[in-house]
């Protein structure tokens, strides 16, 4: 028996999709633990330059993937961080990973970039609500003026309905359709 997370996902799937992403952060570092026997450096100054390359290459497609699985958010963190490390490094190649302002300069971008991902995404959750109300608006609208119209046919004797109710009621069921709120 599998109990669902959220967005009705499988906590073992989204637990698996976390790993891979942060797999996905720890995979930049494989130049500096191993260099899988490989010899060959096709083209490259050394092995390990050949394999960096390599995993570069390899983590943002393990990151994407991973993340169409539906991941818990905060295992993004770990590739975020380790890219900001990254890019901190490729200024200063002489910065050992032990440096303080190494990890405060990364741990800072890691919660600016999540920071700035909520914003976002309030941002858009905002204007997708503000377009179901001019939405929902509108439609009652457009519903409030065939009524009209339909009553001022009715007074002005244009139509004649014989059974009442019955073309009250396909009077709604035509200004549903009119407004595709069926």
């Amino acid at each position: 028996m599998n109990k669902e997370g959220t967005n009705n996902y499988p906590i073992s799937l989204k637990i698996f999709a976390s790993t891979l992403v942060i797999l996905s952060g720890f995979v930049l570092f494989t130049d500096k633990v191993t260099t899988f026997g490989i010899t060959e450096t096709y083209g490259f100054k050394s092995t390990k330059t050949f394999i960096w390359v390599l995993c570069q290459s390899l983590s943002p497609i393990i990151w994407g993937l991973s993340s169409m699985l539906k991941p818990y958010k905060f295992a993004h963190s770990v590739p975020l961080y380790i890219y900001f490390i990254q890019i901190y490094w490729i200024f200063d190649p002489t910065l050992k990973i032990d440096d303080p302002l190494l990890h405060l300069y990364a741990g800072g971008f890691t919660i600016l970039a999540f920071i700035f991902l909520i914003f976002v995404s309030i941002l858009f959750y905002s204007l997708r609500r503000m377009r179901e109300i001019k939405l929902k608006r509108l439609t009652l609208i457009i519903r409030d003026f065939f009524t009209f119209l339909y009553k001022d046919a009715e007074e002005n004797q244009l139509i004649d309905p014989v059974k009442r109710d019955d073309f009250r009621r396909m009077r709604l069921e035509l200004t549903d359709k009119a407004i595709e709120n069926e």
